[in-house]
């Protein structure tokens, strides 16, 4: 199975299909290739069905500022006889990228399925029926993967995004977080592009209006958001300060265990957010700069022109409406 999209929350968007592939190969188990952006072995590790998490290196993200360990024409003719070396069948490609069809005509690989947006990619593909883009409105990752697999038989239709997350890891968060108050709050503070970020002084905020209700708060991010999240603590009155929080560490396990032991979520459009609904926790998202995915029922939204319009006041107001927490 191929993932092309290089977000944290675009894979999580098609881990119900990755399972789905799985139930109809052979052992019930899937080759999962994909992006190193994506953190695939550590997104994927408590999933069963997943053998192995086999990476394509190519164009990484300008921010990443390196080059692809694929991104050479001799590098991708490795990368197909690594896949004819394991002998794989079958492919079912979640992307409309020729490329990918073309590697795996090299690898040797008999059966190849792929969403055929182009004729360029259908040349190497064969194993129709092929699908549309996506022309509604909101983002078109989740409604593609899920129009592709009810084409091949995969589906019955939308099977939404839920994360397998190991009973060790959740219950280790819980003593580290067992000293904030209920009802919880996740904040997702980073996110890929500067353009999507809420200003630090917002969320800062929006900590202190909730923990001056008695709640607590809890500051998601990778190891870059580490200094934000200090500092936004920094922002709040001292007196509040017990009540927040600051997680900011590489493993996205560690971060899915954090998020079960919440009541809610609310963020940037960013892998954390994604990664709340898929542990089962009501999230709003604050869609200022890309169109917002809210085909999950867990997924709220708060939309603005630009982040900077998207105010507390706006924020606390769709908080109050969110369904019941599941901490």
């Amino acid at each position: 199975m191929v993932h092309h999209h290089s977000g944290i929350g675009d894979l999580i968007c098609h881990v119900p299909y990755i399972r789905a592939v799985a139930a109809q190969s052979r052992g019930g188990r899937v080759t999962v290739i994909a992006r190193p952006s994506c953190k695939a072995p550590d997104l994927l590790s408590a999933e069963t069905c997943v053998e192995r998490v086999i990476e394509f290196d190519r164009k990484p993200r300008k921010s990443e500022r390196r080059s692809g360990r694929h991104d050479g024409a001799g590098s991708q003719f490795a990368f197909a006889r690594q896949l004819r070396e394991l002998g794989i069948q079958r492919i079912f490609i979640f992307s409309g990228r020729t490329r990918y069809a073309v590697l795996a005509l090299l690898a040797g690989i008999r059966e190849r399925a792929g969403y055929g947006f182009s004729a360029g990619q259908r040349l190497f593909l064969n194993r129709p029926p092929y699908i549309r883009r996506h022309e509604g409105a909101g983002n078109w990752v989740y409604p593609e993967a899920t129009q592709f697999a009810v084409a091949q038989g995969l589906a019955d239709g939308p099977l939404p995004p839920r994360l397998a997350v190991p009973a060790a890891v959740a219950e280790e968060m819980e003593g580290q977080l067992r000293h904030l108050p209920r009802p919880r709050y996740a904040f997702a503070i980073g996110a890929s592009l500067a353009s999507k970020l809420w200003p630090e002084e917002r969320f800062a905020a929006l900590a202190e209006a909730l923990a001056a209700e008695g709640a607590g708060v809890v500051l998601l991010g990778g190891p870059a958001e580490a200094d934000s999240g200090h500092r936004i603590i920094g922002r709040v009155p001292a007196g509040l300060r017990a009540s927040i929080h600051v997680l900011a560490q590489p493993s996205i396990m560690v971060t899915a265990g954090a998020l079960r032991n919440c009541d809610y979520c609310v963020g940037n459009d960013t892998g954390a957010l994604n990664l709340a609904v898929a542990c089962d926790r009501p999230s709003l998202g604050l869609f200022g700069a890309t169109p917002p995915a809210l085909e999950d029922p867990l997924l709220h939204g708060v939309r603005g022109d630009g982040m900077a319009a998207i105010t507390v006041g706006m924020v606390l107001e769709k908080l109050q409406a969110l369904p019941p927490g599941r901490g």
